[in-house]
């Protein structure tokens, strides 16, 4: 069986909580190396010839059930994290193009409006794409898609008899399927990440807690792929 070439990964950063528990850190501080080892997880994802990193930051349940504190670090960071993407928008010696999808109605204006401009900045960015997931629910991305979709064929813009999963993928958040999905943090489901998109991903958990993530955990994972036979229903 021949290797496979993986071009496009999916990543589920789980654990920066029971770390900053099991090191005795305030969460600001489990937080700050995990946004560190989401730039790190790109740069070793770019460096070995992977075109799609995609990021699951905030997952729409996160915005809702966490507490205000817990959400005001988190925006910090992130807000600092956008800044720093404007003046060093690289990973490494890659160049990339990066993409926010989510409700991002819900993310207060300065996260929005950085989000705009690292989008703008990186938007003629060719050969990688970083695709980064805030307030993202994969049950709301389906239903947004599906009242998108049917205000269309109302609206005449499109045929209904002509509708086909292609269609229907451009309605989409973010329509590219991952070849690989890793979740880390020693949980094995999919939270309701990228339901559509991952019919035929790969799945990979690792018992790593995110910040504790390396990059002999990434290159095991790239293994695990390219030696694991896809059928694709065949």
């Amino acid at each position: 069986m021949s290797e496979q070439l993986l071009e496009s990964v999916a990543v589920i950063p789980d654990g920066n909580r029971r770390f900053a528990k099991k090191k005795g850190l305030p969460i600001e501080s489990a937080y700050l190396e995990g946004f560190k080892k989401a730039g790190e997880f790109a740069k070793w994802a770019f460096e070995s010839e992977v075109k799609t990193v995609s990021l699951w930051a905030l997952s729409l349940d996160n915005f809702s059930k966490r507490s205000n504190n817990e959400l005001n670090v988190l925006f910090k960071l992130m807000d600092k994290n956008l800044n720093d993407m404007l003046k060093h928008p690289k990973f490494g010696d890659h160049d990339c193009r990066i993409k926010f999808f989510g409700k991002r109605e819900l993310l207060p204006e300065t996260i929005k409006n950085g989000m705009q401009k690292v989008e703008e900045k990186t938007i003629d960015r060719k050969g990688k794409n970083l695709n980064i997931a805030i307030a993202y629910s994969g049950r709301e991305e389906l239903l947004n898609a599906s009242k998108s979709l049917a205000a269309d064929i109302t609206s005449g813009k499109v045929d209904a008899s002509t509708v086909d999963e292609s269609t229907f993928a451009n309605y989409l958040y973010s329509p590219e399927s991952p070849q690989l999905i890793i979740r880390t943090g020693n949980v094995q489901r999919l939270s309701g990440f990228l339901p559509w998109q991952n019919s035929f991903s790969e799945l990979y958990f690792s018992s790593k807690l995110w910040p504790e993530f390396e990059q002999k955990d990434f290159i095991a994972a790239k293994e695990f792929f390219e030696t694991t036979e896809q059928r694709f229903g065949k």
